[in-house]
């Protein structure tokens, strides 16, 4: 059965709030995810079941896919679809070489591709959970969201910063709540950054 913490860890981990792709701020639009879904879902069945050549294959395609698409990119663009290539060689060399890696992130991850965090550093939120009480954290966490709070074309908008900081705390409610120990959730919270380096694990 999974523990609480786990269970949490993996609602952050595919929270697109906290973790997604990069934004272009360009052409408006983020870089393209290599797998999400249903393909992420297949590609995962296809390496349980050791097809590898399907497997392959289906990396192979995805990345011409992307590439096909991208012809017209601007210079960052393309240093983020070269970035994404290299990936697809993760995928491949990960099947043999670090299958347990692999295993996990298709047991944990709802897609794969280049990967941000949107929250600032968590340390100081790690420290204020370990040594006051929740009044005093959820005090904390909403003074910090309200900073992340402008208006723009006269409604209240919130940055992605602020908006993952909403969903963290929400996660740290829901962590208290199952009566883990602060010390516990003050170190998962410090770590959350860090989370970024899980899509690399099999580089």
């Amino acid at each position: 059965m999974m523990s609480k913490m786990d269970e949490v860890f993996r609602k952050v981990l595919n929270d697109r709030n906290i973790f997604d792709t990069p934004y272009d701020g360009e052409t408006k639009a983020p870089i393209p995810k290599l797998f999400e879904g249903a393909s992420w879902k297949e590609l995962g069945r296809l390496f349980n079941e050791g097809r590898k050549d399907e497997f392959t294959e289906k990396i192979d395609n995805r990345i011409r896919e992307i590439e096909n698409q991208e012809q017209r990119a601007h210079r960052w663009r393309r240093d983020k679809i070269n970035e994404l290539n290299q990936r697809t060689k993760w995928l491949k060399s990960a099947s043999e070489n670090k299958s347990h890696l692999l295993k996990q992130l298709f047991e944990n991850l709802e897609w794969y591709g280049l990967v941000e965090c949107y929250l600032p550093s968590m340390d100081d939120y790690g420290k204020v959970i370990e040594r006051h009480d929740i009044s005093t954290v959820e005090h904390y966490f909403i003074d910090k969201i309200k900073r992340e709070v402008s208006y723009k074309h006269r409604q209240r908008y919130i940055s992605k910063r602020g908006k993952a900081l909403e969903k963290v705390f929400e996660y740290v409610k829901e962590l208290y709540n199952s009566g883990l120990h602060p010390v516990e959730i003050a170190f998962f919270v410090r770590k959350l950054n860090s989370l970024v380096t899980y899509w690399e694990a099999i580089e």
